[in-house]
């Protein structure tokens, strides 16, 4: 019997992995173990998710995002509290898996060096822009992992510019579309009755000219559309808001809320604004168009398949064409993002290879 053991540690990555979660927990051929960091210590950015999307509770907690704690003080308390968790519960894993690129990811680093294989489910993807945390996080796990789980054969080709080795790199699709596809209404067509916005990374609410401009242009979506904007509400960003004394105009901050509720939030927007990187996929198979008020993005496939467009701020004079476009509709394929069996493929590489 195998031992596989899980981390995870914020509210997207529960949702991805939500069904390899549920796979693992019925395989007869492998004993998994699930470590919730506590990065997001919110109630509705961790355990709502464990019933929206019928997640067992994990079998540790280890509490590293409580309130006031800087990203440096978590990632150098969760290594050593993952190495003395296994110890002390004498457990030997065969692999430890982790997905995407939060501050959950490093723990690979002094993982690796004690010796444990890690796997990296969301490999190869860049964003080649290093203001990002996450874009360190993200290349640091790839080039200490054994097994690189990548969504898209580009994804395959970054890894390899890099120097990795191609024996580690495995392509199964996006695992995204497996939980969309269980809880999500397909059919629902939605209501189109208000411009979504979610706003929370460093690179837009760190600086006060920025942030400004993004408002600008979401009161002129309003405007130009006649929907209000509903921009749900980020601890961080409102911080921002009042320490920089923004005018939100027709922006009305939404609760945030459970991932079944949010899938509808999503379907009745008109279209939405977002610097999430899942917000690239998941609108995708809605058939919702995203504006993107990012410099670089690591999912441009988003972008090359018409699902998104990036918005550059400084060209005010192109704000009226990209509002044009996402008014009417997203009629592009979503068929990038994988066939919906990436939790089955992962599996049958880890049966097989560990």
């Amino acid at each position: 019997m195998k031992t596989i053991v899980t981390v995870t540690g914020i509210r997207p990555d529960f949702i991805r992995m939500s069904e390899i979660f549920k796979k693992l927990d019925k395989a007869n051929w492998c004993n998994h173990i699930l470590i919730h960091t506590g990065q997001h210590y919110d109630e509705l950015l961790s355990g709502i998710f464990f019933k929206d999307l019928d997640i067992r509770e994990p079998d540790y907690n280890l509490n590293i995002g409580a309130p006031g704690k800087q990203h440096y003080e978590q990632q150098a308390s969760l290594g050593p509290k993952i190495i003395n968790l296994l110890r002390e519960n004498l457990i030997d894993p065969d692999i430890i898996l982790f997905l995407g690129d939060s501050n959950s990811v490093l723990a690979s680093v002094p993982l690796r060096k004690e010796g444990y294989i890690i796997g990296h489910i969301e490999a190869g993807m860049r964003s080649y822009d290093e203001r990002m945390l996450e874009e360190i996080n993200r290349k640091v796990c790839d080039h200490v992992s054994n097994f690189l789980f990548v969504y898209h054969d580009n994804y395959r080709l970054k890894a390899l510019a890099e120097g990795i080795n191609e024996s580690k790199i495995y392509v199964v699709g996006n695992t995204i579309v497996e939980p969309l596809n269980h809880i999500a209404d397909l059919s629902y067509t939605g209501t189109k009755e208000h411009i979504l916005m979610d706003i929370h990374r460093p690179e837009n609410f760190k600086h006060k000219e920025r942030l400004e401009d993004i408002f600008k242009f979401a009161n002129m979506c309003s405007d130009n559309t006649g929907k209000p904007v509903k921009m749900l509400k980020f601890g961080r960003t409102e911080k921002a808001i009042k320490e920089y004394n923004l005018n939100l105009g027709n922006i009305e901050p939404i609760d945030l809320m459970g991932y079944r509720e949010f899938i509808k939030c999503m379907q009745d927007s008109r279209f939405i604004i977002s610097d999430s990187g899942t917000a690239q996929e998941e609108p995708a198979i809605l058939n919702i168009p995203v504006i993107v008020p990012r410099d670089f993005t690591e999912r441009p496939e988003s972008v090359e398949h018409n699902n998104s467009k990036m918005l550059d701020l400084k060209k005010v004079e192109q704000y009226n064409k990209i509002i044009s476009w996402a008014s009417e509709g997203n009629r592009s394929s979503s068929q990038w993002l994988g066939d919906g069996t990436t939790s089955e493929k992962i599996l049958n590489i880890l049966k097989e290879n560990i």
